[in-house]
Order: structure tokens, then sequence, then C-alpha cells
């Protein structure tokens, strides 16, 4: 057992877990021939491998991987942003329009709606078509959906029109972004980029619920949506010009962090272990050691002298400015459809529905209910100071994703050393500990404190604390699936976003008439508890996860199901 993660009881390699550091001699001769890091993470084994095609993203120059990293990041924020950025005026908006906060509430239902509806069905043409296309079509379609909405912004039916098209818009921007991390970054530095990643959702959120409520206080709500087309406008226009495809199909052999079937293993010889003392029996030993990287070490450090070498030149940059790069997957489409779906039976992935999916539907659900607790007495608020209340979680966000983000990085790299070398995606889940602490008290402090209408500090406060918890829930929760099942990350973040969005769409659409008839206390008293039992499972995974991840690459039934989806190792 390494630092308390239980061992599975044979010693057949487990998907997911890999050496990245070179702790003894055992793990030197175990990984000869793998390619390592250079500067602060010389010695660093790297995982996945990186081919020799200069095209491969993973060997793109540090430096425009991160632009690329933080363009989308910023595209995520834009996304978030202009998704929930009215409801801190949906008091004013409702007297203007002649309608109730009720029905504003369900106009962000609907968007979560499309979000969802528009992860599943386009999850399958990203896998198949490249990730490039579905961010340019689908911001698009947003921006003619708050076109429409503008042509009549005072008729409910062009608001939920609207509303539901750029539901459609910000899904890419939300769920394919994580899956380009793993494109882009090697294990030990998608911390970061996940952070920075969930940093521009959270943020995004928050600093556009502050400026919106600006914008309606002093130039009308329909100033709002103005801004959010030429923003969008903008940022599509130079994605074109400045982000080139990042899905790259690499030999197997070069993917040593997502052979996950072993309930039938690869045909293919480069992708076989060679050391094997009986011939159709997996490769034996002391423990697990002897299996984790045999495989990449022996097909990746070893060439023929005598095969012919071809130079691959890099891809100018008109030939990045292709929207069709040919297809990566000839998999069915209906099929492909139901992935997402399919995805829900690892835990890894429902672990992150719950964690990630949840803890976005809750701050929704909080910031719908803003203007109806703070618009009224004791605190009778304007447009103005609502919005800026959403700068507490915004501050949350910041704490919550840049210091767990690369301490979980230093984290999980320094427990490595301690287990020999050998990295366990599990060693991300001990951050729940601290996420567990301050969510229950930013909750149910926040429900407490409204209840006995204490100084609005005490709220705003507790409200910035549970932000921060879901952040580091989310950040480890997006990690950890994306280290257990890398090759499913798009179906998997698919399936994660159709769960944020439905649990936002149920409660945007009711959490108005549930706090008034229920108060503050019952409703975040609930949410609360939800979120503690999602850190509790995340410990529970630290403990049995690796078990689990070797129970379901042998499992016949679960790789049957991925494989009839077109999604199998």
């Amino acid at each position: 057992m390494g630092l308390w993660v239980l061992e599975p009881k044979s010693d057949e390699k487990v998907p997911g877990t890999v050496y990245i550091e070179r702790e003894n001699e055992e793990s030197r001769i175990k990984t000869v021939g793998l390619k390592t890091g250079t500067g602060r993470h010389a010695g660093i084994i790297l995982v996945p491998q990186p081919s020799d095609s200069p095209n491969d993203p993973l060997n793109w120059p540090e430096r425009y991987k991160l632009f690329h990293s933080w363009f989308l990041a910023i595209g995520s924020g834009l996304s978030s942003g202009t998704a929930f950025f009215l409801n801190p005026s949906h008091k004013v908006m409702a007297a203007q329009i002649g309608t109730t906060m009720t029905q504003l509430s369900r106009s962000v239902s609907f968007l979560m709606l499309a979000l969802g509806i528009a992860s599943i069905t386009t999850t399958p043409l990203a896998r198949m078509y490249g990730k490039r296309p579905v961010f340019l079509g689908l911001g698009i379609i947003g921006i003619i959906g708050y076109s429409v909405l503008l042509s009549n912004p005072r008729d409910m039916r062009y608001i939920y029109a609207g509303r539901f098209f750029w539901g459609a818009c910000v899904s890419g921007l939300q769920y394919l972004v994580s899956s380009s991390v793993g494109d882009l970054f090697f294990v030990h530095q998608r911390g970061f980029h996940l952070a920075l990643w969930h940093l521009g959702l959270s943020g995004g959120n928050a600093l556009g619920q502050v400026l919106a409520s600006q914008i309606v206080q002093g130039q009308g709500y329909e100033w709002a949506f103005r801004y959010a087309v030429i923003f969008m406008s903008v940022y599509i226009t130079l994605l074109f010009f400045l982000i080139p495809e990042t899905t790259y199909n690499r030999p197997k052999k070069f993917d040593t962090d997502v052979h996950e079937n072993l309930a039938q293993e690869d045909s293919d010889e480069d992708t076989k272990v060679e050391s094997q003392s009986v011939k159709g029996q997996p490769p034996t030993g002391e423990n697990e050691k002897r299996a984790v990287e045999s495989s990449a070490a022996t097909s990746i450090g070893t060439q023929d002298p005598e095969a012919p070498q071809t130079e691959e030149k890099p891809k100018t940059w008109v030939q990045g400015l292709k929207i069709y790069n040919g297809k990566f997957s000839n998999e069915n489409y209906l099929r492909a459809v139901l992935s997402p779906f399919v995805t829900l039976i690892l835990p890894a992935v429902h672990w992150a529905a719950y964690s990630y999916g949840l803890t976005v539907a809750f701050a929704a659900a909080i910031s719908v209910s803003l203007a109806q607790i703070f618009a009224v007495a004791p605190y009778n608020f304007t447009t103005g100071a609502i919005g800026l209340t959403v700068l507490s979680p915004f501050i949350g966000n910041i704490i919550g994703n840049f210091i767990p983000g690369p301490v979980a990085d230093w984290l999980v790299t320094y427990m490595a050393g301690k287990n020999g070398g050998i990295y366990e995606p599990e060693f991300r889940n001990i951050l729940c500990i601290p996420a567990l602490i301050t969510g229950a008290a930013g909750f149910w402090g926040f429900g407490l404190s409204i209840h006995y209408r204490i100084h609005w500090f005490a709220p705003v406060f507790f409200f910035g604390l549970s932000a921060f918890a879901g952040a580091i829930m989310s950040l480890v929760s997006n990690t950890y699936l994306l280290d257990c099942h890398r090759k499913h990350a798009q179906d998997a973040y698919a399936a994660v976003t159709l769960v944020k969005a439905v649990s936002s769409f149920a409660l945007s659409f009711f959490v108005n008439d549930w706090l008034t008839k229920h108060g503050p206390i019952n409703v975040f008293f609930v949410i609360g508890s939800i979120h503690v039992v999602g850190c509790l499972y995340g410990l529970f995974l630290y403990v049995y996860g690796k078990r689990i991840r070797l129970a379901i690459a042998k499992s016949e039934r679960i790789q049957n199901m991925l494989r009839w989806c077109g999604n199998s190792e």
C-alpha cells in the first residue's frame, strides 16, 4: 500500500498508474528509453510520451502551449460571464419587461438545458472532425441567438430563444477546453492548466455579473446583451486566426497512460509487454512496478537502425487555419452520441459529475437568488451593489484555483517520489479534506447568516468561502478524471457538462420558490450536505480508487459497453 492507496491483489499494470520519476535502480531500469522533461522538470518522465512529429501538440513550444491554455481559459471566462451575467439584475429587468423574477430565472434554465444538449450532440463531432470546427460553429450559433434576442428584447419568447442558443454557444468553451489540456500537457503539468480553465469559468461568472450589473444600471439590460455579442464576435475571430487544431492521433505506443482494456489486449505487438515469462500470460513479478512502464520502455526506447527515417515538416501558420483537417475517427455518430452516458458508469466520471456539476449548479442557485436575498430588507441593495457581492466568490475562486492548482502539481510529484517514482491519480484527492471543511462552513454559514439577518459582510464572506471549496473540488475531480481516463476525457467531460446543465436547469427553475417556501437555512443546509458527501466520496476513491481502476480495465462488460460506442482502448 503506497501512501494509503490500497494496492490490487494482482501484479497487473493498473491504467493511470505511471512512473514519473526515477527514484531507484528498479525504476531506472523500467524506464530506460523514455523521454523526460527539461529545465525545472528535468528528470520527470513525460506521460504521455510525445511522438517524434513536430505537429504533435505535446511537442509544440512551451510558450505557445501556454498561450493556447490562457486563450481558451479566457474563452471559458467569456462563456461563463455571459451566461449568468444578468442574475443580479433580475428584479430591475422584471419591472421593465413586466414579468416575474421566476420567469427570468427560467431563461437561465433554458440556457443550461441547451448547454447540456449541445455538449452531448457535438462531442462526437469534435472527436471525429476535431475541436476547432466545433469551437467556431458553436460560437457563430450563439452570436446569431443573441442577435435574435436583441431584435425584440422585451418579449420573453425572444429572451428564452436567445438564451437557449447562447447556451449551445458556450458549451464548447466549457467541456472541450478541459480535454484540450490533455492534448497539450503532460500529467505533471495538468493541475495548473485545469485550474486556469476552472478559474476562467468561475472568475468569468463572477466578473460578468459585476460588470453587467453596472451596465444595466447605467445603460439598460439590452446593452449587456450587445456587449456579449461584440466580445464573442471578436473572440471567435481571434480563435480562427490564432488557435489551430489540438486533436492528434499519435501511435498507441506513446500513450503510456491510456491503455485501459485489460479484458482484451491490443493485438499490436508494439503495445504488448515483451517480457512475458509464459506465452499467453500477463507479466508477473514481485509487485506492480514490474509492469508499470515495461511496455512503453520496450516500444519507445528501441528503434530499428535499418528502418527508413522520415522527417516530417511542421505545419505553417496558414495550414493551421484549416477548419477541416480530415477525420480523426471513423466511429458511428449515433453510437458516439451515447458515449457520454456510457462513461458515467466510470466512478471517476460520476464523481466529477457530482462534484463539479453540482458545484456549478449550487453557484447558479446562489447567483439566481441574489436579487431575492439582497434587494429586500434588511439589506436593500441596488442592482449595482448586488453585483458587487459576487466579488467575494471571485476572490474565493482565485485562491481556490491558483493555490491548489500549482500546489497539487507539486504535491503529486512529491508523493510520487515517496512512492518509488510511481504516480497515482488518487494523490490529488487528499485536497478533498480542506474542501470538506471550508465548503460545509461556507454553505451552512451562508444560510444561517441570511436567516438571522446578520450584517451583509457575513453572508458575502461565506459566499466566497463556499466558492473556494467548490473550486478545489472541481479542480481535483476534473484532474482525477483526466488522469484516470484520458482517452475517454472528451466524452466524460461532455457527460459532466450535461449533469451540470441539468442540475443547474432544475435548481434555477425552482430555487426562488424553494427559498421562499422553506427558508435559507433549509436550502443551504441541504446544499452544504450534498457538498460534504462529494468530498467523502473523493476520500473513498483515494483509498480504493486504484483497485477500482483495475477492476474496470479487467471488466469485459464495461469494456464491451465502451467498445460498442467506439470508445474502448
